[in-house]
């Protein structure tokens, strides 16, 4: 068995489509065993961190590249088009690392995107590191990826992703909008480690929640210069009392607790309207999931697979909801632990969703 692929783990049938991957993975996995992110002055604090601790070891490098190979393969698994006229976009890719094994992996097109201008800066000066840079590189959200594709008539075909989903502002906006990337058929694989159907993750994400809620955080090296370090509840209360509409401090808190979830223009909105009408805003409907108001970047967004596969349904995909599986780690015992738990992730439908550290939305739309 290929120490890519995750022990246990349901892969699709294609045996010459993994075993490419496979393939790629080696490559991508050989080229990263000598190269030390943190001796580039070029390259952000941020990805020295967030690739650093990808590529800090073997092992961590196989964890990574487990993950990615299971992404890419279930992505790919439908189609019927040969690799090298697949235009394939890494969404949200951050440092690449998906970019990479895609490239290794013979597809003709690749594409980077992330709303982080630094972070594809960064994905295009390790691509080239490592000799496997993506074709394109477009920072920005989902309406510059399809401003970027109608000027260059280009159908991006498929389209994966990790850990992405789960900060999108409107994810609903986000997939109604995906669909426009390609006239012709398109795969989207995207998968989140904000699984809400583990109560394990949704606990602890939970308490997380309520901590950036009332806690103010310090900015640690290598964390983004954008990152909302202050307690969000007291962000909104300051939007709402700059507004100086008169309110008094329990309207001012029960306001900023209402407001939760919102960007500022909407909360301002919100006070606004109070003052004018007397009626506040509508609860909000999770009890934990908050953004910053200022970027839209949730914290961890909890939310139900199947609601996002019904959304991919409804825009003409066939769509499925799959388990992620446990990657390698450094300690033996912890391995048999996780070899343990993917098998029964694989062998129990009804369980495999509730025990595993990740779900994935899966669509095809022919």
């Amino acid at each position: 068995m290929s120490k890519f692929k995750y022990k246990w783990a349901r892969l699709p049938k294609n045996k010459m489509l993994i075993n490419r991957i496979n393939d790629a993975s080696l490559i991508v996995y050989t080229k990263l065993l000598d190269y030390d992110v943190s001796k580039h002055n070029d390259i952000s604090d941020y990805n020295k961190r967030y690739f650093g601790n990808l590529t800090s070891d073997e092992s961590s490098i196989i964890e990574a590249l487990q993950k990615y190979s299971y992404l890419l393969v279930w992505a790919l698994a439908d189609i019927n088009t040969p690799l090298n006229k697949i235009v394939f976009m890494d969404y949200g890719g951050g440092h690449g690392m998906l970019s990479l094994l895609a490239k290794a992996s013979g597809i003709g097109t690749v594409i980077h995107n992330d709303i982080y201008k630094i972070s594809c800066k960064d994905a295009q000066r390790i691509g080239n590191d490592l000799d496997l840079a993506a074709d394109y590189y477009i920072p920005g959200d989902i309406d510059d990826v399809i401003n970027f594709s109608d000027k260059r008539d280009i159908n991006i075909n498929v389209i994966a992703n990790y850990d992405v989903i789960e900060h999108i502002y409107d994810i609903e906006d986000f997939l109604n909008k995906v669909k426009l990337l390609s006239s012709s058929f398109q795969s989207v694989f995207f998968a989140s480690g904000a699984n809400s159907l583990n109560s394990r993750i949704d606990k602890k994400l939970r308490q997380q929640h309520i901590y950036f809620e009332n806690n103010d955080r310090e900015l640690k090296a290598g964390r983004k210069p954008t990152d909302e370090t202050r307690a969000l509840i007291e962000v909104r209360k300051k939007i709402i009392s700059e507004l100086n509409l008169d309110l008094d401090i329990k309207e001012i808190d029960q306001l900023a607790e209402l407001t939760r979830g919102m960007l500022v223009d909407k909360i301002k909105q919100a006070a606004t309207n109070y003052t004018s009408t007397g009626e506040l805003p509508n609860k909000p409907l999770h009890p934990t999931n908050t953004c910053d108001p200022y970027t839209g970047n949730w914290f961890e967004h909890l939310m139900n697979p199947y609601h996002l596969k019904n959304i991919l349904n409804k825009n003409g995909y066939e769509s499925w909801v799959i388990p992620g599986y446990y990657g390698k780690s450094r300690k033996l015992s912890h391995n048999m632990v996780k070899s343990f738990l993917n098998l029964m992730i694989s062998s129990n439908k009804k369980i495999g969703l509730k025990i595993s550290p990740f779900y994935s939305i899966r669509g095809f739309k022919k």
